[in-house]
């Protein structure tokens, strides 16, 4: 056939095809076809005549066919009630549902066991040598931890740490980097984790210190998110205060009491019953005297009581205040040790067990231990609320419903739970009971943002599935300005995931917090304190017995001049006795006489007075300058300086105590190995520095 001849044939069919394919009707959706009943007969569709030839005309000129509109196809039970040339009627378009206006929300169908497999291979495969099957274990790893709103990974991030260090060794500083990154990934809120990151990254670009500095800064967010870490740094700082002041109050009275104690024993020898015997014999009855309180085991407070009741009218006023305050440190110690305990206890705790459920990777068989422990017997809210949290982040709605009644029974005003009701409810697809528990969040939440909001954002997507579009918009707009930024953390509109798309109200950490002053450790501690600090002392007498002796002291002050007590010689340090030598002043009768009026001794016994004052001077000197460095800030308080001794004491003991206790009381689960590093770095630096001023002091004191 020549071309031209297939030319024409070629339009002609294109002619007569265009308007047969613009009658086929739209496809529609299997769910939106009407089945017709079995037993209706359809009526079978003639088809329609082809229109006749058109000449034939070249290709190029031949007018582009006009789009016809085809009416819709007419639906099978339609009965036509016009004229044979009239349009069937249209069918009617479906009903719009609540469901077609939001995506389904995806149920959680990953598991812990199967992040721990994902570990594993990807850990087998670094072994191996396989970067690509590893990289893909580790995306699928952490997108499980997604799904299941796992906040920390701590364990894994540990092993990430240490292969980074490893690295680091090697001088592998890009792989360094890669694991570092990965523990940052698995536990966002270890500060190990962003430290090894600082670290890697400047070993990788030491030029460029910018990365690693902001890595360092998030290290300190980290420290202040952590509760391990945090209590940990409290607990260091109070351990070292508190062994401090105890040290400090001990050794100042001790010192007070050394100072004074020449003037007690030669008045204790002036007493009615023993003014006959031998100045040795009354000294040694006085000092057995004093050491009755450790005969009747009533520990170093009641010792340090006697002690300064012994030289208190021998003591200057700054002395005595000085005392004072050491006592009172003694007696407010077991509250301070209990006030301790309630800020810093943690590993072990109930506490601990909340904040695990609440953000740790607790695995399956122990959060269903946790529960079958918990089952009949009482436990606090709080416990029963993260519980139920972590059976909902696992897909277990039914078991995290039945936790969350035991914690609405237990705490009925929560309205933190209420919201998480709500929440398993829209799960469940009960949105009646769901769109309840909100409300009754909103009566209870007592001004808190965050219930507020979470309450408002689950109405706003309820609303949405009952197609209540303004009451939707209205409640995301309440949401968003109550704490927008919470749940842009923590939920999302593009992922649908059980998880994500509702947002969970956790544990008030206020809440977790006060579990740990409920389960006796405080009192536990404090009990212990007092018992070693009281001995056999009756607890009944504690703390107003050692306050009323203070008061009595303060009292026994007043009637000093009457009892007409020795004093301190000024030039040789011996005693300056009324009852002895009648007028004694500010110094001794030998003293006056020496020195005051001269020509009454001979020139031997002069010199003999002379030699014995150099000899106190030297003795006072050398004591000061000894006790200064063996403890600085004790020279000071045996010279005649109490208060800047103390101080001095108490502030080198606190930087001695923060390196001796390096480790900590109570340390972290994952405890970092740059601890002893960061205390070193700043408390032997301000230790060193006051006990090289404690030094000069005493050594300008006693020139």
């Amino acid at each position: 056939m020549p071309a031209r001849e297939k030319t024409i044939l070629f339009v002609l069919l294109l002619a007569v095809a265009w308007p047969a394919r613009a009658q086929i009707s739209a496809p529609r959706l299997v769910e939106d076809v009407d089945e017709a009943p079995e037993d209706t007969v359809r009526p079978r569709k003639e088809p329609e005549p082809l229109p006749p030839p058109t000449p034939a005309r070249p290709a190029a000129q031949a007018p582009a066919p006009a789009p016809t509109v085809s009416s819709p196809a007419p639906s099978p039970t339609a009965v036509t009630t016009t004229g044979a040339g009239a349009l069937p009627p249209a069918a009617p378009a479906p009903a719009t549902t609540a469901a077609d206006l939001a995506r389904r929300i995806v149920p959680v169908q990953a598991t812990f066991a199967r992040l721990m497999e994902l570990w594993t291979e990807r850990r087998t495969a670094l072994r191996e040598a396989d970067p690509i099957r590893a990289e893909t274990a580790e995306k699928a790893l952490l997108a499980i931890r997604r799904e299941l709103a796992i906040a920390n990974l701590f364990t894994l991030a540990a092993v990430e740490i240490r292969e980074t260090r490893r690295a680091l060794g090697a001088n592998l500083a890009g792989e360094a980097v890669a694991h570092a990154r990965t523990a940052v990934e698995l536990a966002p809120d270890l500060p190990d984790a962003h430290l090894a990151l600082a670290r890697a990254r400047f070993a990788e670009a030491p030029g460029k210190p910018g990365a690693a500095l902001s890595a360092l800064a998030d290290v300190f967010a980290a420290i202040a998110r952590e509760p391990h870490t945090v209590r940990a740094f409290y607990g260091d700082l109070a351990s070292a205060g508190f062994a401090a002041v105890l040290v400090t109050a001990l050794a100042t009275a001790l010192l007070l009491v050394a100072r004074r104690l020449r003037l007690f024993l030669h008045d204790f020898h002036h007493l009615p019953l023993l003014r006959g015997t031998a100045y040795v014999q009354a000294s040694f009855l006085a000092v057995v005297l004093l050491g009755i309180p450790f005969a009747l085991g009533l520990g170093p407070a009641g010792a340090v009581a006697v002690a300064l009741a012994a030289v208190w009218l021998y003591l200057d006023f700054s002395e005595r205040v000085v005392a004072t305050v050491a006592v009172v440190a003694l007696v407010a110690l077991p509250w301070a040790a209990g006030a301790i305990a309630r800020a810093t206890v943690w590993t072990g705790s109930v506490a601990e067990t909340v904040h695990e459920l609440e953000y740790g990777a607790v695995s399956d068989e122990d959060a269903a231990q946790l529960a079958g422990r918990f089952a009949e017997a009482p436990a606090p809210a709080a416990l029963y609320a993260a519980l139920g949290r972590h059976q909902k982040r696992r897909g277990n709605l039914p078991a995290a419903l039945r936790s969350y009644e035991l914690a609405a029974a237990a705490d009925p005003r929560s309205p933190e739970v209420q919201v998480n009701v709500g929440n398993v409810l829209f799960l469940q697809g009960d949105l009646d009971g769901a769109k309840a528990a909100y409300l009754a969040a909103t009566d209870r939440a007592a001004g808190d943002v965050v219930v507020l909001a979470a309450a408002h954002y689950g109405l706003s997507k309820l609303y949405l599935r009952t197609s209540d579009m303004p009451q939707s918009a209205a409640a995301r707009e309440k949401a968003e300005r109550e704490a927008g930024e919470f749940l842009r953390r923590h939920g999302s509109d593009e992922d649908f995931s059980a998880n994500r798309y509702l947002v969970d109200v956790p544990v008030p950490d206020d809440k977790i917090r006060a579990l740990t002053a409920a389960d006796g450790t405080a009192q536990a501690v404090q009990a212990w304190v007092q018992g070693r600090l009281a001995g056999a002392l009756p607890r009944a007498l504690w703390p107003w017995g050692p306050i009323g002796w203070l008061a009595v002291l303060w009292a026994l002050t007043l009637a000093a001049p009457r009892l007409r007590t020795a004093r301190a010689c000024e030039r040789c340090g011996g005693a300056a006795c009324r009852r002895c030598e009648g007028a004694a002043g500010e110094m001794c009768g030998q003293c006056v006489n020496v020195f005051l009026h001269k020509g009454l001794v001979d020139a031997r016994d002069r010199l003999r007075k002379e030699a014995q004052v150099r000899r106190h001077r030297q003795f006072v000197s050398v004591a000061t300058r000894i006790l200064s460095i063996v403890a600085s800030g004790a020279g000071q308080v045996f010279h005649g300086a109490p208060a800047r001794g103390a101080l001095l004491l108490l502030a080198t003991l606190f930087a001695a105590f923060m390196l001796w206790l390096w480790r900590g009381i109570m340390p972290p689960p994952q405890p970092s190995p740059y601890v002893f590093l960061g205390k070193l770095l700043l408390a032997a630096p301000i230790g060193l520095a006051l006990w090289a001023f404690s030094i000069r002091d005493a050594f300008r004191r006693t020139q």
